[in-house]
């Protein structure tokens, strides 16, 4: 068994970039994955055609996070620029 955030303070992050035209749906799937995680758009990325977004998770998601990331790559073009697992302070 997977520990929980709690025993571990751990975060799972992601970075993803998105055409700009697509980022809604990006937004509208995460907001409708209500308490699955959090997100922002990277500010540098506003003036691009593309959206890099922050992601973040509690460490036990973060297989369900990967999950609905590989369906949304199924759908649209998404690249997930980076992975990492963080320790929250």
């Amino acid at each position: 068994m997977s520990q929980t955030y709690f025993q571990s303070k751990e975060l799972f992050y992601t970075r993803l970039r998105v055409p700009k035209d697509e980022a809604y749906f990006v937004y509208f799937t995460f907001e409708s994955n209500e308490g699955l995680c959090f997100y922002s758009t990277v500010d540098d990325s506003l003036k691009g055609a593309y959206r890099d977004i922050d992601v973040k998770c509690p460490i036990e998601f973060r297989e369900k996070l990967k999950d609905l990331i590989a369906r949304l790559q199924t759908e649209i073009r998404l690249d997930v620029l980076h992975e990492e697992v963080l320790k929250d302070s």
